[in-house]
Formats: structure tokens, sequence, C-alpha cells
């Protein structure tokens, strides 16, 4: 056996379980709402369409940081940088309400050509026709299958539902992936669905979240928040916000932003599966140790 990749197998498997146990997705709800392997899956097919500064594909950090919910919004830089970003300050963009991730998909209006809520709502409508139009070229099925799949609650994008919100990030619902294997083999509905939210994401990477972008940083710099400024630490002139009225609803607030994106990278260049090291690790606390050298 060989030790390294046996006690590398351990380390992932520890990885993947505190990954899938971060406070970003507990608090959703239990992580049996999630298809894991087939978010792995998805992740693991991203193919990149622009070279990003340090050599990573830009749609590959969009999508994860979306996963991750750490694109860097408001309300994320409001805890990162409250002595730049006033915790009182609502989103710049509609003056409305605070901007978090589900935020920028439900305001509804900032320029006549440019509506985030509707252009999401088509999306997500895309999104399913295109799946639907997927999985019926695979083999003939009948009037229900049509209807019960636009039926479920990911497709409710008025709202829009949790796991809509959830979809869009790219946590898979469960209830998604339990329908389909009635069907089909989850290796052909991961291998069908792949590309397809490769393809959603991606238009609302180019479509709400660089409009959205170019808006952000017009309003930062009439508020004097500049290039150098966020390369600083808060002056003695600046009005500090105290450690105890400092909110972090996760404990990637208090770690290197991109050590989760650095281990799914390399997990993905190295290949294998995530989800093989939830079993792996199972069986490793229930059954008898066996090495041999």
């Amino acid at each position: 056996m060989n030790v390294h990749q046996f006690l590398r197998s351990i380390a992932d498997a520890r990885a993947l379980l505190s990954f899938c146990s971060m406070a970003r997705f507990t608090a959703l709800g239990s992580p049996l709402l999630f298809d894991w392997a087939g978010i792995h899956f998805c992740l693991s097919q991203i193919k990149g369409f622009a070279s990003h500064k340090n050599g990573r594909p830009e749609s590959w950090i969009f999508r994860i940081k979306l996963l991750l919910d750490m694109l860097p919004i408001l309300s994320t830089l409001q805890q990162r940088k409250p002595y730049l970003y006033s915790p009182d300050w609502l989103c710049p963009l509609c003056n409305s309400a605070p901007e978090d991730l589900n935020h920028l998909w439900t305001y509804p209006y900032i320029l006549p050509d440019l509506n985030p809520c509707f252009t999401h709502h088509s999306e997500v409508a895309k999104f399913r026709d295109s799946c639907l139009f997927s999985f019926l070229s695979l083999k003939p099925l009948d009037v229900a299958f049509q209807t019960e799949f636009s039926a479920l609650d990911c497709w409710n994008c008025d709202t829009p539902s949790l796991s809509c919100l959830w979809l869009t990030r790219g946590l898979l619902p469960a209830h998604l992936m339990t329908f389909l294997a009635r069907y089909f083999p989850l290796s052909v509905v991961y291998k069908t669905i792949s590309p397809l939210l490769n393809d959603f994401q991606v238009e609302l990477y180019g479509d709400i979240w660089l409009c959205r972008n170019v808006l952000f940083h017009a309003w930062e710099e009439s508020q004097g928040i500049l290039a150098a400024s966020k390369l600083h630490g808060p002056s003695s002139s600046s009005s500090l916000i105290t450690p105890s009225s400092q909110k972090h609803n996760s404990p990637l607030a208090t770690v290197p932003q991109d050590s989760w994106i650095s281990w799914i990278s390399s997990s993905i260049i190295r290949g294998g599966s995530w989800i093989s090291h939830l079993d792996f690790l199972r069986r490793l606390t229930v059954q008898p140790l066996r090495i041999s050298f």
C-alpha cells in the first residue's frame, strides 16, 4: 500500500467533510439537501473562457466563489473592510436592501437595459428548457415527465424559491437529482446537466455580475474608495467598528479567502472524486485499520 497516497486520502476526506460542513452550507440546511457528487462533477468540467491575471480561468474563479458565497459583494466587503464600507450602507445600485448574494438576482431595476431580476428569471427558464430538451433527446419520455420536471421547486424563479437560489450558486438540489435518477443513471444526469449549468452561470457572469461591477466601481469612486485604499489597513483617523459589533456569519470571514478555492482547484487538477473520500472516511472510522508494508 502507498502510505503517502493513504495519508493524502485521509486529508482529502477530512477536508471534504469540513467543506460540506461549512457554515456557508449548513446554514442552508442539512448537507443531504444537495448532491455533492454532482456538484463535484460540474466543477471538474469547468472550461475557462478567459485567462485570469493569476493564471486561473475567470469562469472557474467566478463559479467557485459563487458556490462559496465569496464574491466581493457589499455585505462581504462590509465584513472584510468595515473601515471602508459602512455596515449601514444598503445596496448602492437600488438603495432598498442590503446587497447579499441572493440580492444580486432579485433587485428589479437599475437601468432600462439592465434588470437583474428579469435577467435571472429568463436565464433560469432557459436553463430549465435546455435541460428538458436535452433529457428528452436521450430517450422518449411521456408528458408526465415534462410536467413534473418543470414543476420542480428549483425552477421556481418568480419568488425565487430557496432551491432556485441554491441552483444558481451551483448547489445541485437533491430533489432534482432524485427525480432525474428515476429515468437516467446519475452518470448520464451529471454529464447532461454540467455543460448546461456552466452556460447558465456564464450568462449570469456576463449579463449581471460584470455589469454590476462596472456600476459598483463607479459608486466606490464616488465614495472616495480607490484601489490604493483597499490595499492598506485602517488608518488611525478611520472610524473603526469594534470587534464585538462585527457579525461574521461564517468561519470564512476569519480564514484566507482563497484557501478553499486552492483546495478545490488542487482536488480537480489531481483528479479523483470528492464523494469517494466520504465513503473512505466512513469505512475508516467503523472498520479495523489494516496496513501492509
